[in-house]
């Protein structure tokens, strides 16, 4: 049977089954650029040379944000937050004090900056750990009168910092789909192994500035009113690790490797953002039919 027929017909029953219309879309395509001999690399750029204009970016960004929701959903960002913070109440608890606040901060710091790094371009949640992790840390933030502009700059550096060096994720987006295509289609002779280590002179700029916010612009203790709930009790509100369902912390997992697998194959985000969706629903943490509300979500957060 003809490859276009069958696409459309995918296309018609995925959209009964109450399918987000692009997810139909762009999986009925795939679909039919396969069956009819085409291989995957060759159908997804087929499919974006179709797109035209600016919409492959767009696409993009939208298909990377309903899969930063579905990690959400899975509970791998709550997860995250209770071990930072579990991390963080064991080293605050030390009876030497000094020692104590040099701990915290180090442990703080890391953390929200390595939680920032990989959601860029390991676990490519965005900004979506801000307001699920942030928020239960002030009443240690306020307790070890730490600044709260350090807290911004590390957030902000390991947000930022990342996309532009590291090309997975949406370093993808941005160094490949935005920099690179602009640097050759103004006529310079440029490959994509080229790019990071050019970015890594902005990059080293940036690291020397937060190294001086936090060792001397913010460096000095900052008291604030304490407004939010004591430690305890968000100690006690985030110990809530026994609430994870295993198998959607195991879905995600598997969703996050198996995205970035085909998104370094294919090299389209859109192509491992659909596969890793599609775990996701495999696995339970979201039904077929909430796929427009995953959908409209990315594209508010992005």
């Amino acid at each position: 049977m003809n490859a276009v027929v069958i696409s459309v017909l995918l296309m018609l029953i995925l959209s009964l089954c109450r399918i987000n219309v692009v997810f139909a879309l762009i999986i009925s395509a795939i679909f039919g650029g396969l069956i009819s001999g085409m291989p995957l690399i060759e159908t997804i750029s087929v499919f974006k040379s179709g797109l035209g204009g600016g919409a492959p970016i767009a696409l993009d960004y939208a298909m990377l944000g309903a899969f930063a929701v579905a990690i959400s959903r899975s509970g791998v960002t709550d997860l995250l937050a209770v071990k930072i913070i579990q991390a963080i109440n064991v080293n605050s608890n030390e009876k030497n004090k000094n020692r104590s606040v040099i701990m915290v901060k180090a442990v703080l710091f890391s953390a929200l900056l390595l939680a920032a790094i990989s959601s860029q371009n390991i676990v490519p949640v965005h900004i979506a750990f801000i307001p699920i992790l942030v928020p239960a840390l002030l009443g240690i933030i306020n307790q070890f009168k730490l600044d709260r502009r350090a807290v911004a700059c590390v957030l902000t550096f390991g947000l930022t910092a990342t996309y532009m060096l590291l090309p997975y994720g949406f370093g993808q987006v941005f160094l490949i789909e935005l920099l690179l295509k602009n640097l050759t289609d103004n006529g310079l002779e440029i490959t994509a192994s080229q790019i990071p280590f050019v970015m890594a002179i902005p990059v080293g700029g940036m690291f020397l500035g937060l190294l001086f916010a936090l060792f001397v612009s913010y460096r000095k203790p900052r008291s604030y009113i304490q407004s939010e709930q004591p430690l305890s009790q968000v100690n006690s509100t985030t110990d809530t690790s026994s609430t994870f369902k295993p198998q959607y912390i195991i879905a995600a997992v598997v969703a996050m490797i198996a995205a970035l697998v085909v998104q370094r194959y294919s090299n389209s985000i859109v192509a491992g953002s659909i596969v890793g969706l599609v775990i996701f629903a495999l696995g339970g943490v979201f039904k077929p039919s909430q796929t427009q509300d995953i959908f409209t979500d990315g594209v508010k957060m992005m």
